[in-house]
């Protein structure tokens, strides 16, 4: 299905020819020939710049999501590997401090990795004590510094997710106000050049060349805006501006790894809405569907670890 911009621009490319052939003086308005062209042009690139600013976005996220399963693969291997190793309780208490948090979402698995490096130094520590002293404690070839990067990285992996999808909301909704105005002034000029030529004129038959709305306009997506959790349940909040044309919007979502599709689906409140619970340490995917007579439009998908 082609998306609402291009429908626009396909209208809008009909409209010019019309317009430059026969009469490219011709204004509505304060709405000119090149004015409109304009318009029509930076339709595509405005949705080629929102093409490249998802892919910023998703490179952004598989990066973040990379460094948290890194993280949490060693949050939870080292304790164990400790208490296996411990020869004495000296830091029975600390591992009890580390196992009271369920790496389950950013937030723990980040508290818990603070909690580990100070663990793993003092187990350290002891090992050097020894004697004969034993080396410091690894993970593979994983060390405690190694750990310490990655928790001290993942803020900004964090933060830089958060700016990529603010600048792509930011493009998404360029092209949406610019497809409404060419829409708009695509109607504007054909409902004037109608009535300003006369019926049987080669002005007026030319309008047959141009792709009309008949029956219901197909919906335009409603993209979700951000993602945030709550305990394991997920707090959504969407773009403004979506759905229109739609009859219904849902949202939907996928548990990875347990559900085949989308077979998940509850309806959208626009003022934002709370899902779930799901199980902790899911991954689960997002996306809407507006929907008519006309049809479906789904939004991006959007990912999140739990």
């Amino acid at each position: 299905m082609a998306e609402f911009w291009q429908v626009t621009h396909q209208r809008g490319q009909q409209t010019i020819a019309v317009w430059g052939t026969f009469d490219p003086a011709y204004q509505v308005g304060t709405l000119t020939l090149a004015i409109h062209t304009a318009d029509v042009d930076l339709l595509p690139v405005q949705a080629d710049a929102r093409g490249v600013q998802q892919d910023v976005v998703d490179d952004a996220m598989l990066a973040r999501d990379a460094n948290f399963a890194a993280m949490r693969d060693i949050v939870v291997r080292v304790p164990q590997m400790i208490e296996a190793t411990l020869e004495d309780d000296l830091l029975l208490n600390d591992l009890d401090d580390v196992f009271a948090i369920v790496p389950n979402s950013q937030a723990t698995v980040q508290e818990r990795a603070r909690r580990v490096i100070s663990l793993w130094n003092r187990a350290n520590a002891v090992r050097a004590a020894m004697t004969p002293a034993l080396p410091p404690l690894l993970l593979g070839t994983v060390g405690v510094a190694g750990l310490q990067t990655r928790l001290t990285d993942h803020p900004v992996l964090l933060q830089t997710v958060e700016n990529e999808r603010s600048e792509l909301n930011q493009k998404k909704s360029l092209l949406m106000k610019t497809a409404r105005r060419v829409d708009r002034n695509n109607k504007r000029w054909y409902a004037a050049w109608s009535k300003f030529f006369a019926i049987g004129s080669p002005e007026n038959s030319a309008l047959s060349q141009i792709d009309t709305e008949t029956g219901t306009a197909d919906p335009i997506a409603l993209e979700i805006n951000t993602l945030t959790q709550n305990g394991t349940s997920m707090d959504v909040t969407y773009v403004a501006g979506g759905g229109d044309h739609a009859t219904t919007i849902v949202l939907l979502w996928q548990i990875v790894g347990t559900d085949p599709d989308f077979g998940h689906a509850t309806p959208v409140v626009l003022t934002g809405q709370t899902v779930g619970p799901f199980p902790a340490g899911a991954v689960v995917r997002f996306k809407t569907r507006a929907s008519n007579s006309a049809g479906d439009a789904d939004s991006d998908v959007k990912t999140i670890n739990l």
